[in-house]
């Protein structure tokens, strides 16, 4: 027991040695910890939510105008408040910033800048489910836009795959079976027709199936 006593005093005296020849050392790094951990928890705590604020704000405002139909101050602002593209580019790691870029898919979308829409709904990345699959899919409209039927389906299965739910979905899988009635595949449309009918029946894009389903049969018993 004597023993191992000494070797804890003899260790803990060696760490006494060290601390005291290396203390301005020592000191600066604890100086640095202490430093780094309070400007981790002022970010965190402090500076994320006073700017996700902010951006909410400008968002608020912007979204009116893309309410009101007014897609140019929707994007670049009126002067006195940010359009999407400043709340995108100064907020854009913010969620509100994030929605920005989401907004902005859908403007140039409606200005048929099909090319820019697909640039900023691929920045978009938001937890929440349905506005990414609706953002996929309208990726997927702007690339049936450029005659990128394949790339389109795609994406509109995609979309299906992220949030099988009952209003996407069905939407969705209409859009891809005419996508593929467009290159000529009528089996596959056949068969995303009659998905709908089978799965989705009570919703409103299988108001009309029966017709698409008998368009679709009639081509491929050609």
């Amino acid at each position: 027991m004597a023993e191992k006593n000494n070797s804890l005093e003899g260790r803990w005296n060696r760490l006494e040695d060290y601390l005291d020849e290396h203390k301005k050392v020592v000191t600066t790094v604890s100086i640095i910890v202490v430093l780094l951990v309070a400007g981790f928890v002022t970010f965190k705590y402090w500076y994320i939510p006073s700017q996700e604020q902010d951006a909410e704000l400008a968002m608020s405002r912007a979204q009116n105008y893309f309410a009101a139909d007014s897609v140019n101050k929707a994007i670049k602002g009126d002067g006195a408040n940010l359009g999407f593209q400043d709340i995108a580019d100064q907020y854009g790691w913010t969620p509100a910033g994030q929605l920005a870029n989401y907004y902005l898919g859908l403007c140039y979308y409606q200005k048929k800048d099909y090319q820019q829409a697909i640039d900023n709904l691929e920045k978009f990345n938001a937890h929440d489910i349905l506005i990414s699959a609706n953002a996929i899919g309208v990726e997927g409209d702007a690339e049936m836009q450029l005659n990128n039927t394949d790339k389109a389906i795609e994406y509109y299965m995609q979309a299906v795959k992220m949030s099988d739910n009952d209003y996407t979905a069905p939407m969705n899988l209409k859009k891809a079976a005419q996508a593929y009635e467009v290159k000529g595949d009528y089996t596959n449309a056949l068969n995303l027709y009659q998905t709908i009918k089978t799965q989705y029946y009570t919703y409103a894009e299988a108001n009309d199936i029966d017709k698409y389903i008998a368009r679709a049969q009639a081509k491929t018993a050609k």
